[in-house]
């Protein structure tokens, strides 16, 4: 089992590495947004400012006077950075929407704003959010006060990247906050759930946010919130801080991935989504759209068409507006050159060089089946409304006056090469209003057009596969084999992926031409899940290879009955084999990457077993035993039963109290037995393997520290002997009692600082004794592994290690305790540095209650010489280790901040242990002994 579980670690190790160089070693395919004029940026006074918080406007060119005198005239829209951004980051947005604005010589008009948030790192340590949120509802109010009485605003637009997308939803949480002036909240690869709960700020600030805004199931939006539009973008795959599945949330009108939105089609990274060519002006564009509205829709109802359009379903134009898509078009028109007739069920026309003069062709649906399905793919036709279905005239019988347009139902698709957009209609939808002829209009043109039709029966073209997430694996999958020509459409539906034990696999789906007619060819593949917005694309082309990256990482859980399956528009020129490959790196990458952040809970769980089984072995002596924390380590066996038994009590809370571990990052299959009880085994597996080669590597620092610590201290010590013995004896007394001083030294600095820097200098302090204490064996160690090679593989004899070497064993393990504790703490010691220039304390700071516990217990165990023989409530003590690694395993897989006051709390247990040893234990020793000698006095044999 050590083996494979080394052999795991590296594998995810690489898979890991894989996914952290993915965005170095695949092309980004955003093009910059580029500065026309140099930007300028105004503050604005902000009162109650807490100091380190600013706002300002943003300007640049012909405006800078005017904003420069504090005059305002359009819609404020709001800029608020994330963890660590920066208030210069609105520069993308606000330059494109100042150049379109003036491009388009319109009416509306934005001013934009944004706030300096001091670049805090919001992510990992919620104490600041509060502060935030107060400091950004301050602002708004300055904003909407800065306005004259005749240019002030009724609404105001909320901008959010990262965190600041939460901040903007938490506005609401406040009860004096107004409501009615946010109308619009565009949220920016936003972790709608936290990545992980690093303490409990966190954890209260988004019970907060999901209680007024709901969870889109048993929690609907609150009342007051009904009339906001939530658009949520996340980057994709290329995103390493912000998965897709965490900017998914249920209560937003719009969820989209930047490669599924319409005309972006690349995944952007974490910071490219703010300046992303193609997707700013896609977000422009939703701007001015919402703003100008001709439709009797509501001001929300409004808004939700053209996002929606946008940034899922866009038919044509760059620009949306109410008549985009008369219902209702007159289809005989004079100066068309063909109304071509066909009963084909496939048809392609190809115009290389364009045509003169439009042409209409009539496809007649006498006597189709109801299950019939038609897919339509239009290449480079340039106009709006090009498919519709009619009724033929009662005099001609053959041609239609007039038509319904269905153009809207199409949407543009990605492409190589010519603007291309794609329709599927099923027959009953047109049987219902009483039509028998779809009709297609190519509008005349110089550019070369295409037009490729197919009508066929649903079944035909459509298969299921009751999904295993071992398709693929060993070879590639086959989905379909298509050898016939001029057929463009085909259908995969993926029956049981949301019920499959890996939910977060990652596949690749080949399209692979068999057989060409034509040299150039194009085909496009689409992942499309019916609970969400967006399509993701891949391509197969005579030049370009795409493959379409699919997994459900971004998909949550649905209600819905619909299955998520796959759609394959192909070239009519080609026969293709299409395939389904499990990319087992990727695979790895992304469960190691979103499952990691459970390793400090299973680091804890494997040193609490360690110290089970230390003092579990000294509770069975009388000896002052107890083995090196390799030797420690329990059976795999025993780990699995424990796994087996503590699963099932976790299945029974997550169903009776499903929040009390909620999901974070892609951490979802906690209450699920056979994924928690797989994956759990795996990262055990994992952790155990890391933990074994990381003390090794510390053990040996300290073989060598140890070593050169001694030397120097020795010769330090007999140098001073040599001048002044006085000196000396003060030396070594101050040695005695430096322990103490460090415990109260570390105290005092996490009273006045942060409690996690407290925390370190003793880790540091701690590993010193450590290496002290390791110098007086350290001859013996340094020559076992020699002692060993010999022995063992030259004689086949194991030699034994004769070091007492407990007290090293026990604090060791203490030792890895306390790191842990530090490395749970760590966010806070980062944010105080962060903000050390502004103040020299942290505030607040949930690292100073576990920093004054463990400095004292350290201050008592370090002049102590532990562990006590023949104690007590040993046997207790190893079973309150054994229940302590339980609630870990059942309470802090998903909220990190729990970890380190458990942890805390076993650690001053065992001190109190060990210092009140005077007062327990000594009648045992007592009955031991006399035990002892009487096992070993010969019995009298009696007549």
């Amino acid at each position: 089992m050590s083996y494979v579980s080394t052999i795991l670690l590296l594998i995810f190790t690489t898979g890991v590495y894989k996914q952290l160089t993915l965005t170095q070693k695949t092309a980004n395919n955003c093009e910059m947004t580029f500065m026309f004029e140099y930007p300028h940026f105004v503050e604005i006074s902000v009162p109650m400012n807490r100091g380190k918080y600013n706002l300002y406007a943003y300007t640049e060119g012909q405006t800078m006077e005017k904003i420069k005198s504090m005059k305002f005239y359009g819609t404020p829209v709001v800029f608020i950075p994330g963890h660590s951004g920066s208030y210069r980051q609105v520069r993308s947005i606000a330059s494109v929407n100042i150049r379109k604005m003036y491009h388009i010589q319109s009416n509306i008009k934005f001013d934009f704003f944004t706030v300096d948030l001091n670049e805090e790192y919001s992510a990992v340590f919620g104490g600041v959010l509060l502060q935030q949120t107060a400091f950004v509802s301050q602002c708004i109010d300055t904003i909407i006060k800065t306005y004259e009485y005749d240019y002030k605003p009724t609404s105001i637009i909320l901008i959010g990247h990262s965190m600041g997308g939460i901040i903007a939803k938490g506005l609401f949480i406040d009860p004096l906050f107004d409501t009615n002036l946010v109308e619009l909240i565009i949220t920016l690869a936003t972790p709608h759930r936290p990545l992980f709960l690093a303490d409990h700020y966190m954890d209260s600030y988004y019970d907060q946010v999901e209680k007024i805004w709901g969870n889109g199931l048993d929690k609907p939006r609150s009342s007051f919130l009904s009339n906001i539009s939530l658009l949520s973008i996340g980057g994709g795959h290329r995103d390493l801080m912000v998965w897709p599945c965490l900017t998914y949330t249920p209560h937003a009108d719009i969820n989209a991935l930047s490669l599924a939105i319409p005309g972006v089609w690349t995944s952007t990274d974490h910071q490219c989504i703010l300046w992303c060519k193609s997707l700013v002006k896609s977000i422009v564009r939703v701007l001015f759209d919402s703003a100008e509205s001709e439709s009797d829709d509501s001001i929300y109802e409004w808004r939700k068409k053209v996002s929606s359009y946008h940034f899922d379903k866009r038919s044509n134009g760059k620009w949306f507006h109410s008549n985009l898509h008369p219902i209702t078009v007159k289809l005989k028109e004079p100066n068309v050159i063909e109304w071509n007739e066909t009963y084909k069920h496939q048809r392609s026309i190809s115009l290389e060089k364009g045509t003169a003069m439009p042409i209409v062709i009539h496809l007649p649906l006498f006597e189709k089946s109801v299950n019939y399905e038609m897919t339509a793919e239009a290449v480079n036709i340039e106009y709006h409304d090009w498919v519709f279905s009619c009724k033929p005239d009662h005099h001609s019988k053959k041609h239609c006056l007039f038509g319904t347009n269905w153009s809207s139902n199409s949407t543009i698709s990605v492409s190589k090469h010519m603007k291309r957009r794609h329709i599927t209609l099923k027959m009953p939808d047109i049987y219902k209003l009483g039509h028998s002829n779809l009709v297609f209009k190519i509008k005349n043109t110089k550019k070369p057009t295409a037009l490729n039709i197919d009508l066929y029966e649903a079944s035909d073209r459509t298969n299921q596969i009751l999904w295993r997430f071992w398709y693929g694996v060993f070879d590639r999958h086959l989905l379909w084999k298509v050898n016939v020509f001029e057929t463009i459409q085909y259908k995969t539906i993926l029956r049981g992926w949301s019920d499959s034990i890996c939910m977060h696999c990652v596949y690749n789906v080949h399209m692979v031409p068999i057989k060409c007619s034509k040299k150039h060819h194009h085909a496009v593949s689409k992942f499309i899940v019916p609970w969400t917005q967006g399509v993701l694309h891949g391509i197969t082309s005579d030049s370009y290879v795409e493959p379409l990256r699919i997994s459900l990482e971004n998909i949550p859980l649905s209600n819905t009955t619909k299955n998520p399956y796959l759609q394959f528009i192909l070239d009519p020129t080609c026969n293709y084999r299409i395939e389904l490959e499990l990319s087992i790196m990727d695979t790895i990458g992304t469960i190691g990457l979103k499952y990691g952040l459970t390793f400090p809970s299973y680091i804890g769980i494997i040193i609490l077993f360690v110290l089970s089984n230390q003092f579990s072995q000294l509770a069975n002596s009388t000896e002052d035993d107890c083995s090196i924390y390799h030797n420690s380590l329990p059976s795999i066996i025993k780990v699995f039963k424990i796994l087996a038994v503590t699963i099932c009590f976790l299945t029974a809370i997550q169903n009776q109290w499903p929040n009390i571990n909620k999901p974070i990052g892609g951490i979802d299959w906690l209450g699920h037995p056979l994924k928690t009880m797989v994956f759990s085994s795996l990262l055990y597996c994992i952790t155990n393997s890391f933990m074994y080669f990381a003390t090794v590597a510390l053990w040996m620092m300290m073989l060598f520290w140890g070593k050169a610590i001694n030397e120097l201290l020795v010769r330090f010590i007999m140098k001073t002997l040599q001048k002044n013995a006085t000196l000396s004896d003060w030396i070594l007394y101050g040695f005695g009692k430096l322990p103490i001083a460090v415990s109260m030294i570390a105290i005092l600095i996490s009273y006045h600082t942060c409690g996690t820097v407290g925390l370190v200098i003793s880790a540091f302090f701690y590993y010193f004794l450590l290496c002290t204490m390791v110098q007086d064996c350290i001859d013996q160690l340094i020559y076992y592994p020699v002692m060993f090679f010999k022995d063992y593989f030259m004689k086949g004899e194991k030699p034994s290690l004769n070091l007492s070497l407990t007290s090293i064993h026990l604090h060791f393990s203490l030792f890895l305790l306390w790191l842990l504790i530090c490395g749970c703490h760590l966010p806070c010691s980062i944010e105080w540095t962060r903000n050390y220039h502004q103040s020299k304390y942290l505030d607040p700071d949930p690292s100073w209650i576990s920093s004054l516990i463990l400095n004292t217990c350290a201050g008592i165990l370090w002049q102590m010489d532990i562990p006590k023989r023949n104690l007590k409530f040993y046997a207790l003590l190893s079973n309150l280790c054994m229940v302590a690694s339980i609630i870990l395993f059942l309470f802090c897989q998903t909220a990190l901040f729990r970890i380190a006051p458990i942890l805390t709390l076993v650690f001053l247990i065992i001190t109190l242990h060990q210092c009140f040893s005077s007062w327990i234990g000594l009648q045992d020793l007592i009955d031991n002994q006399v035990n002892s000698a009487n096992d070993k006095m010969p019995q009298k044999k009696v007549e």
